[in-house]
């Protein structure tokens, strides 16, 4: 008799936890809005317009002694994708447009040794923000907000934005929506 309950609720179990993801596919919380066209293991162009972003660190690539400087027409050929989520701070709902974290650590070939990106804003702001996060979600370094590129007297000319409406993070993740973005160091 114990047998026939235990082959009975197991399956019964199984099929629950089965049933039961928390997390959406990872590619269905974003539309893409291109076809990349700088992929990982091209070199980096140098910039034609204005250096928005500097990244220096455990990184592979580099297109500036030992560093990266990008403009947004380099990051948005990365691959612009899109989304929609709760702004934290405003309380309102957003759609940005940027390009995914993920993409840029594979372009900046990240060291797989490295745990952080420390994140450093036009006035001199710092976050630690855990590299697994940017990892293992599509967060987004977001070049505009609601169709408009962002300006630097507002949150421009980026920012990390998380797929709150998507995923519940095991970590507080309002924190770590740093914007006005100037540096990245890869630690």
């Amino acid at each position: 008799m114990g047998f026939k309950f235990q082959a009975v609720v197991y399956p019964l179990l199984l099929v629950a936890l089965v049933g039961c993801t928390s997390q959406p596919d990872f590619d269905a919380v974003y539309t893409r809005l291109n076809i990349p066209s700088l992929e990982t293991g091209g070199a980096i162009p140098d910039p034609e317009e204005a250096v928005v972003l500097t990244v220096s660190g455990q990184i592979g690539a580099a297109n500036k002694d030992q560093s990266i400087i990008m403009d947004i027409p380099t990051i948005e050929s990365v691959g612009l994708v899109e989304y929609t989520v709760e702004d934290p701070f405003e309380k309102e709902q957003r759609t940005f447009s940027g390009v995914l974290m993920k993409d840029l650590l594979e372009l900046w070939k990240v060291s797989p040794d490295a745990t952080v990106l420390t994140v450093t804003a036009l006035n001199d702001y710092q976050i630690d923000v855990p590299l697994d996060l940017v990892r293992d979600y599509p967060v987004m370094f977001a070049l505009k907000q609601d169709k408009e590129y962002m300006t630097p007297d507002y949150r421009g000319p980026a920012m990390l934005v998380f797929p709150n409406k998507h995923y519940k993070f095991e970590l507080e993740t309002d924190s770590y929506w740093a914007w006005q973005i100037k540096t990245i160091a890869v630690k």
